[in-house]
């Protein structure tokens, strides 16, 4: 990895939403946000789950070929769990980063390099963070189609 890769981090919940989002919104959604951030060198995906028997999440992102890291649920963890992997692409050369959330804790992400932040057209996007990325990139939001049951 060298200063010219970037790296795509994605806060599930705040990118795609809270409470394990069913599979198919899942999909759609995480599939936006790599499109939109364009090459990358790798994609992180940071998310909370309590049951891992019930956790599709993981199956999911390994199918879209997006790390993951499962999180216990506390306040920030999945937020700490990225700006940790954004500390350790750093140390191994990365000075580029996207960010998926609106939260402000990725301002952090400017001790680690020039950063863009990804968030949803109707998505509010915390003051501190718009000032410290290099931009600000709204990315429309996808429609998902009614699935259409076959007899």
């Amino acid at each position: 990895m060298d200063a010219t890769d970037k790296v795509l981090l994605i806060d599930v919940e705040n990118a795609v939403g809270p409470n394990q989002p069913r599979p198919r919104v899942l999909r759609t959604r995480v599939s936006a946000l790599v499109a939109a951030a364009g090459p990358v060198h790798h994609v992180m995906a940071s998310y909370s789950h309590q049951d891992a028997h019930e956790d599709f999440t993981l199956s999911v992102l390994a199918e879209l070929g997006v790390a993951a890291w499962r999180v216990p649920r506390h306040a920030n963890a999945a937020e700490h769990a990225l700006l940790c992997h954004a500390r350790y692409a750093h140390q191994q050369g990365c000075r580029s980063f996207a960010v998926a959330s609106a939260d402000r804790a990725f301002t952090a992400l400017g001790d680690y390099g020039d950063f863009e932040v990804l968030i949803w057209e109707d998505q509010p996007v915390s003051a501190r963070l718009q000032t410290c990325a290099r931009q600000v990139v709204r990315v429309p939001r996808p429609v998902l189609t009614p699935v259409c049951a076959v007899r």
